[in-house]
């Protein structure tokens, strides 16, 4: 089997696009009634975010993107069919007739405005225009050194998010995308989700950062799991490590996501991939368990 250090560029870029599309798609499962009531957050303010997170509704929408990260440029032809839980990307400027990219629409687990609001600070900035349409700026602030920050600029109509700009906690920015051309398509009452694939329980977490939960796993390429904060989210790895793979612990960032390598002392190799800083891929990778083989 290859191992996944021999796919990490091309997984970081994947997951940028992925990371980019699931922002963009904002399929996150709102609970209906808040549970946290009187959390701070202005009436005004609970209600943009919610409206971000899909607390109504969900929409169908097409568009060409501007994704930028470091020195790269990418424009990117976008088509979501959330009510078949998917979407299609295709870049425009990497080759010539490039082809159409599917991406699987995941949900980032139960979250609502004044649940996010532990671990993000949130404050409405300013009306702007983007791609010809009204949107409202809102500025979310980690709490914390274990999170990105976001500046996102929502379409009025619908709360989808038609530019993001990530940072680190520091303030430093890491990527920024935004719509050139944007159609918004029809309210979708039910979102299609494809569902988790199921396998083998190859590992637990001992312990996981503060509101992190495991939304998903799965065995292919080799076994894994999701885990998200209710708006960042990251895929832990394992995997046999490979004899010549020298020992010590790899980083590479592209745009918002990090990818995150260390080998354990039952010979296996952790790979955490997501758009969070090197503290938290650590804290998460810390927390593996792999059973011993009797």
């Amino acid at each position: 089997m290859m191992p996944i250090t021999a796919l990490l560029s091309k997984a970081i870029r994947a997951r940028v696009m992925q990371a980019c599309f699931v922002l963009l798609s904002c399929v996150f499962v709102v609970p209906s009634h808040s549970q946290e009531a009187g959390c701070g957050l202005a009436p005004e303010l609970e209600r943009d975010v919610n409206k971000l997170l899909g607390a109504s509704s969900v929409y169908d929408y097409s568009g060409t993107l501007l994704v930028e990260y470091g020195n790269d440029r990418e424009f990117i032809a976008v088509n979501s069919r959330q009510g078949q839980g998917e979407g299609s990307l295709t870049r425009l400027n990497r080759q010539a007739d490039a082809p159409l990219e599917t991406v699987a629409v995941q949900p980032l687990g139960p979250t609502s405005a004044c649940g996010l609001a532990r671990f993000y600070a949130f404050s409405i900035e300013s009306e702007q225009v983007v791609a010809g349409r009204a949107a409202r700026r809102i500025s979310i602030r980690p709490r914390d050194t274990l999170r990105l920050g976001y500046l996102m600029d929502i379409d009025a109509e619908s709360g989808l998010p038609l530019r993001v700009v990530s940072a680190t906690p520091e303030g430093q920015v890491l990527e920024r995308f935004e719509f050139a051309q944007f159609q918004l398509g029809q309210a979708i009452e039910h979102v299609a989700v494809l569902a988790s694939e199921s396998g083998p329980d190859v590992f637990q977490f001992a312990n996981l950062p503060p509101g992190f939960i495991v939304i998903g796993q799965g065995a292919s390429p080799v076994a894994h799991k999701v885990v998200s904060d209710g708006l960042a989210s990251v895929s832990i790895f394992i995997e046999p490590q490979p004899r010549a793979l020298a020992a010590g612990e790899g980083v590479a960032l592209r745009g918002s996501t990090l990818a995150y390598t260390r080998g354990i002392p039952n010979n296996f190799l952790i790979t955490v991939m997501g758009e969070v800083p090197i503290t938290t891929a650590r804290l998460l990778a810390d927390a593996v368990r792999v059973p011993q083989v009797p």
